[in-house]
Formats: structure tokens, sequence, C-alpha cells
């Protein structure tokens, strides 16, 4: 399965025209990738994903958008097929259906016409991941509160509908990491597995990942509660490497997407602040203003190895 262990994988941003993610995992030494399907859904294509993860041993996830209409169903269904005849290598399709809900809307009906039409578009998807026995993972991401999205999971009544935990995504929705993965745990299909940096900003909070044991997350601890729950759960590493995230919640614009249909508790601002407060950065946020793409590459390349290196040290149930 690869010196990192089965359970650990990857989702790297410098993906390029010829970039295979798929050659990178198995190169980096581990046991699973996060992948697309071919744009055109080619026969050899899909053969070629087939056939590098039989030949590496390795399983996947794969990024398949939900049908937003009833015209998208045919080729929705075609996709979830082609992974339903990996030969049981792909564990989940996988859908952020957001962006940052504080940037993508500007109001809270805004927000609420999208959130149903993602409902929507679940409730259409349904009988096809039933059909083909292939679970649909929803990503937190920075789109719905765990509370909403645990009820939205809930309401589907589906147990191929289920939960891409990211451990820290939810800050930027007023909620500390611990808040997210206690409400989302029963509902894990894989972790986005990252650790966390966080620092203030004039206009509120600036979210960072950072290399593994230099945040302030028990990554440990994390491992051993969700393989409780499934002993091959998937863990994908995500080295985002970038500038800080500014998450301006000192501001009118971000309070203008929550309502009383989707309060954001003051509570859990106050919450918030107090927990970044008691762990300020162990060093500066990685930052990667000013340096040139060969650079930044090279930086992530060099965190994504980092992470790597810890989870072998220090992560053993992943070995």
């Amino acid at each position: 399965m690869g010196s990192a262990g089965p359970g650990l994988t990857a989702r790297i941003k410098h993906e390029g025209k010829n970039w295979d993610i798929i050659e990178y995992c198995h190169r980096m030494g581990l046991g699973a990738a996060h992948s697309n399907l071919p744009a055109d859904l080619n026969p050899e294509g899909i053969a070629k994903i087939r056939r590098q993860l039989n030949q590496y041993d390795m399983r996947a996830t794969m990024l398949v958008r939900t049908p937003r209409t009833d015209a998208d169903l045919p080729r929705y269904e075609a996709s979830i097929k082609a992974l339903s005849e990996m030969d049981g290598r792909v564990e989940c399709a996988h859908d952020p259906f957001s962006g940052r809900r504080y940037e993508q809307f500007k109001s809270a009906e805004e927000f609420h016409r999208f959130d149903a039409d993602c409902k929507a578009a679940v409730r259409r998807a349904e009988p096809i991941l039933r059909k083909y026995k292939m679970p649909l993972a929803i990503e937190n991401h920075k789109g719905w509160r765990s509370d909403e999205l645990a009820a939205w999971v809930r309401s589907t009544g589906s147990e191929y509908i289920g939960v891409c935990l990211d451990l820290v995504n939810n800050v930027s929705l007023i909620e500390t990491p611990q808040q997210t993965i206690d409400t989302l745990f029963p509902y894990t299909i894989f972790v986005s597995f990252k650790d966390i940096g966080v620092d203030f900003y004039e206009d509120g909070i600036l979210l960072s990942e950072v290399a593994f044991g230099e945040g302030h997350l028990d990554l440990a601890g994390i491992v051993s509660r969700m393989q409780k729950k499934n002993p091959r759960m998937l863990f994908q590493l995500e080295m985002l490497t970038r500038d800080p995230l500014k998450v301006p919640v000192f501001t009118d614009q971000y309070w203008r997407v929550y309502d009383e249909r989707s309060p954001a508790p003051a509570r859990d601002l106050a919450l918030l602040v107090q927990w970044i407060r008691q762990h300020p950065p162990r060093k500066p946020l990685p930052r990667t203003s000013g340096l040139t793409t060969e650079a930044q590459l090279a930086l992530e390349d060099k965190l994504n190895q980092q992470c790597i290196d810890y989870a072998r040290a220090n992560l053993p149930t992943l070995a």
C-alpha cells in the first residue's frame, strides 16, 4: 500500500495540463488519491485510472458534480457507473457544492435559494447513487455550518449520503474545529485532513493550513476516533500552500448571509475568539506572495513531504 499507509491520500493544488495526481500520490508513497474522471468520460481515460489504482493497490475518492438539473442526469449516471466499475477501488463520489458563503452570497435569501438548489440536486442524485451503491460525500466547504449540513444529510434518509469532513473549514463559519468534528463525525465518509494556524487581522480572522504538528489539532486523537468508526477511513492530506485566508467576521457584509432560518449564534463567535486567543500561531503563518510559480510549487511539495513524514512518525495507525 505504500510506506505512508493505506489511509493517507492527498489533494494537491497545483494540477497542470499533464498533471497525474494518482502517479504523484504513488511516488509519495500514499495509499490513495483524490482525482477526477476525464472531462469527456472517454473509456480509455477511465480504463487508465482503473489500471493505475489496481497496479498500485490504491484507493480513491472522485470529484463528481452532482446533477443540478434533470438534463445533467445522463452524464451523472455515466460518471457514477464508471466509479462503480473501478474494482471496488473508489470509496465515494465527492462534491464540495459551495464556495465561501460570506463571499459567494450577498444576503441570507440568496444563500437559501442556493441551499434549496443543492438539496434538490442531492435528491436527484440519490436514486443513481443507490442503484450503483456509491456513497456521496458532501464537503463542509465553507458553505454550511456543521449543524446545517448534519440536518441536510439526515433529511435525505439515505445510507449513501454523508460528509467529507474538513477539519478546519468551519472556522470561517465561526465554529471551533472541535465543534465541527463533533457535529459531523456521525456522518463522515472521509476526512479532509490538515492542521491549522489561526490569528487575527483588522477585519477578522486569518486561517491557514500548516504542516502537520505545527498547528493545534490533536491529529493522532482524530485518527483514532475516526478509525473506531471505520477502520478503512481515508484521511486526505490537504496542505494548501497560499497566503492566509481572510475571514472578515468583524464586518457588516459577513453577517448578511445569516438570518433566523440560519442563525450564527453570538456565543459561538465568543467561543471561537477565545479559542484563537488560546492557540496563537506557533510560527508565522505560511505565505506565497512574492514567490515565483516555481518557488510556490517547491514550497508546496516541501510542506506535503513534511506532513507525510510527520504522519509516518507520529500517526502509526496510518502505517
